[in-house]
């Protein structure tokens, strides 16, 4: 296999559908202020959730040979549907860089909090696009973590909630309309009385104050960001590869809507960003062939 640079400046790719992988991105550049980040947002396919498998692989395929033409030290598949459906896909591809997807991530998370709280009868809920709670990713996730650590498996529910994440792209993260449709989505969930719920996509947390409502008091909501943070961080300190001198970078790149993306991540990352630059993903397929 062919051995990893050890170039410290090189920067860390993240990935997304649209803005919902700004989450992950947001808490990485607080934890991680020497890092050099890429981001892309796929404005262009968004969202993710409601395409084939098959489609959503040529995607991330497309967006991770762009970051490895720009010699990525590790990337952040920050879309939960496209770790359930290409995560493999994007391995493969990468290898030897190290990808970390986001699934395993939120379901130990989810886990941990259980067993902090220490409830006798758990039960999780999981929030998902079409795509994800099809796959069962995050049920078959939480089982082999259940066994590795030698714990009951928790009762699940899941639920799709796709129209969450074109609210969520259209900055509509609070106010009747979302209430409304957290309610449609979450009656089912409510009734269940989940100690934890995943926020099994990206975009998600967006919504966060909104899905609370809908859900009874006290229900813990599962970010997968804080747990992401750390592997990151662990993976470049046992590799001898995290920068730790020199203001980080970070670079915004969107396949289309540039103006809307501009507007929406500014507001959530509460700056005005400078700029973001256009990328022609099909651009990066055609330079492969």
């Amino acid at each position: 296999m062919e051995a990893l640079p050890t170039d410290v400046t090189r920067p860390i790719g993240v990935f997304d559908s649209g803005i919902g992988g700004l989450t992950i991105l947001k808490e990485l550049r607080r934890a991680l202020p020497h890092e050099h980040l890429i981001y892309i947002g796929d404005l262009a396919h968004s969202p993710y959730g409601s395409k084939a498998p098959e489609t959503v692989k040529r995607f991330a395929s497309q967006i991770t040979r762009h970051l490895l033409s720009r010699k990525v030290k590790l990337i952040v598949v920050a879309c939960n549907t496209a770790s359930a459906t290409a995560g493999e896909t994007v391995r493969q591809l990468a290898a030897p860089v190290p990808v970390l997807e986001v699934v395993e991530q939120g379901a130990a998370e989810a886990l941990r909090v259980l067993e902090e709280l220490g409830e006798e009868e758990a039960r999780i809920g999981i929030l998902g696009t079409e795509t994800t709670v099809t796959s069962g990713i995050y049920p078959d996730t939480i089982r082999m973590l259940a066994d590795r650590r030698g714990i009951p498996v928790p009762a699940m529910q899941q639920q799709a909630c796709p129209l969450f994440v074109p609210l969520a792209e259209e900055g509509l993260w609070e106010g009747e309309l979302p209430d409304m449709v957290a309610r449609h989505y979450l009656d089912d969930m409510k009734a269940f009385q989940p100690q934890v719920v995943i926020l099994g996509c990206t975009h998600y947390p967006l919504l966060s104050r909104t899905i609370a409502r809908a859900l009874p008091a006290g229900t813990r909501l599962i970010e997968s960001a804080p747990a992401v943070v750390k592997s990151v961080k662990l993976i470049l300190e046992e590799a001898g590869m995290a920068a730790t001198t020199g203001e980080g970078l970070t670079e915004y790149h969107a396949s289309d809507s540039v103006d809307t993306f501009q507007r929406l991540a500014g507001r959530f990352l509460d700056t005005h960003l400078d700029l973001v630059h256009h990328i022609d993903l099909d651009a990066c397929e055609d330079r492969e062939e």
